[in-house]
């Protein structure tokens, strides 16, 4: 019997990561006779050379997942380039075998690809571990493609999530009742996703007019919020849609086996997150989705069934047949490219409201067509869970022996109690409330930070236009002090002009009086100079 170490995510806000932890230890103790989980540790959390030596003193082997860790922008940082915080040489430090198992490349859609920085650091996991298990077909293809060649194969392990109701024995029999109209939605268009063109209120009124088409067909319908951001989903669809009950799976007082029972009786379900498809397939509900992430049409088709995933793009949203669609899917495609399409920013309500129309009749015609074969659909899926079942088992023994378990035989699965379920949900609750405040605080302590940032933004905003306003007050007070200083020289050029105006009126009234003198006596000798001559010509007369 192996000592493990597991690497987890310790959560109540996202009801799929809280399921899925404790289901992955249980599928070791199940499928490996009571392996022993010796401790575990917040994979998201940096992993310091304190923890190795622990690790390399009581572990004989490290879990690491599942989920969808391959993931960049969730838990960003430059140690690993992935959601496993952990340096290339801390890693090298691990001197047991790591077992990578059900995870998966999480990239959501317009993402861009892996970086070499991911690459390099998977590569040398892959080359530490005894066995590296991805958990759809997909991400077997994009991270072989990623990977370079090695020893270690990567082979298919199904999320433990998909074998719930063979693992625990308060689910054994329990099987819901395909012919009952009954459906439970899950639904959430995300800020990523919307970035990469999906538009939010056409998907979301699609989703509310579908639920109000289904209870006017007599159809119960159940809004089940998986985590915190699908609240608002919810309460619309309950606003909406009166008749719509909400049964939420998120919170501190939400164990992780609720959502188990609760889809055990649940025969159809509508989401848009992985573990709202593979949960609910673990207990034998039948799983449509909407198309809003890779990793859901990887499961759709790893299960025999890719027409359970309904298109939300541009196809999924023209109504007329394969001719119409294909040339109208084509018209919005373009519209997409420029942000005015199906996927685009057009919010003309007559535009959203008959796309929306679409893509409602569309999701109501994937239920009533599940449900027109419902019978014949859960026994095929029953035979899917089987098979994922035997591929498991495979992988354990192939573990078991890579730790040196040589030829042990195949074992049944054992089946855990629900006295087992209670004591789990006791151990996560004290250990998710516990990741949850510390996550509080660092949430706190981001959005202190943030703001500040942006309080120091502005103010530096704030200052700069300040020196601005007092530069251009100053700037202004020299043309100031430069206009009146030229506005004396001006006044003092002015007074000297008018001096020198009245010195010159005053010089020529003189001499314009002098002048006036020197005609009078020219014109006095002139006269007498005349009369003298007179006077001698009257002498000679005479």
């Amino acid at each position: 019997m192996a000592d493990l170490f597991h690497f987890d995510i310790p959560t109540w806000g996202n009801y799929g990561d809280k399921a899925l932890f404790p289901v992955v230890r249980d599928a070791f103790r199940a499928f490996d006779g009571e392996a022993a989980f010796t401790s575990a540790a917040a994979l998201r959390r940096e992993v310091d050379g304190g923890l190795v030596d622990r690790i390399n003193a009581r572990a004989d082997a490290v879990v690491l997942g599942g989920g969808g860790l391959f993931l960049q922008d969730t838990n960003p940082n430059r140690l690993s380039g992935w959601q496993w915080k952990i340096s290339a040489e801390t890693l090298a430090g691990i001197e047991v075998p790591l077992i990578v198992y059900a995870v998966g490349d999480n990239r959501f859609p317009g993402q861009p690809e892996f970086d070499d920085l991911l690459r390099t650091h998977v590569e040398q996991v892959r080359e530490q571990s005894v066995f590296f298990g991805l958990r759809n077909s997909g991400s077997i293809a994009s991270m072989s493609a990623l990977l370079g060649p090695s020893a270690v194969p990567i082979d298919f392990q199904p999320c433990p999530t998909t074998l719930g109701g063979l693992l625990y024995e308060p689910l054994q029999g329990s099987r819901p009742d395909p012919r009952e109209k009954l459906i439970a939605i899950q639904m959430l268009v995300h800020g990523r996703q919307q970035a990469a063109g999906y538009d939010a209120e056409v998907i979301h009124r699609a989703v509310v007019d579908s639920a109000r088409a289904l209870v006017a067909d007599g159809w119960r319908v159940l809004s089940v919020p998986f985590h915190p951001d699908d609240a608002e989903v919810s309460r619309r669809l309950r606003a909406e849609v009166p008749e719509v009950e909400e049964i939420r799976l998120w919170g501190a007082d939400i164990g992780f086996f609720s959502g188990f029972t609760l889809f055990s009786s649940v025969p159809y379900v509508l989401g848009g997150r992985g573990h709202a498809q593979m949960i609910p397939f673990g207990v034998g509900s039948i799983p449509l989705s909407l198309d809003l992430h890779a990793k859901l049409g990887y499961f759709a088709h790893d299960i025999g069934h890719p027409e359970f995933v309904v298109p939300v793009g541009p196809e999924g949203m023209v109504a007329g047949g394969p001719e119409e669609r294909a040339a109208e899917a084509g018209r919005l495609g373009a519209d997409v490219a420029r942000g005015t399409g199906a996927c685009g920013a057009d919010t003309s309500d007559g535009s959203v409201g008959r796309r929306a129309r679409v893509l409602a009749d569309r999701i109501v015609a994937a239920v009533m067509d599940a449900y027109s074969y419902g019978v014949d659909l859960q026994e095929d899926l029953a035979a899917t869970r089987e098979r994922f079942c035997e591929v498991t088992r495979d992988n354990h023994r192939a573990i078991g022996e890579a730790l040196g378990e040589s030829g042990r035989p195949r074992r049944a699965v054992r089946t855990r109690s629900a006295d087992h379920v209670r004591a789990e949900e006791f151990h996560l609750a004290a250990v998710a409330e516990s990741e949850e405040a510390g996550v509080a605080q660092t949430r706190a302590l981001a959005r202190v930070r943030r703001e500040a940032g942006a309080d120091r933004a502005t103010l530096e905003r704030v200052t700069s236009e300040r020196d601005t306003a007092q530069a251009a007050l100053e700037t202004a007070q020299s043309a100031v002090d430069e206009a009146t200083a030229a506005t004396r020289e001006l006044a003092h050029e002015r007074d000297g002009l008018r001096a020198r105006a009245e010195r010159a009126e005053n010089d020529l009234r003189s001499l314009a009086g002098r002048t006036a003198q020197a005609e009078a006596r020219s014109a006095m000798a002139k006269a007498a100079k005349g009369l003298r001559r007179r006077v001698r010509r009257l002498g000679r007369t005479r």
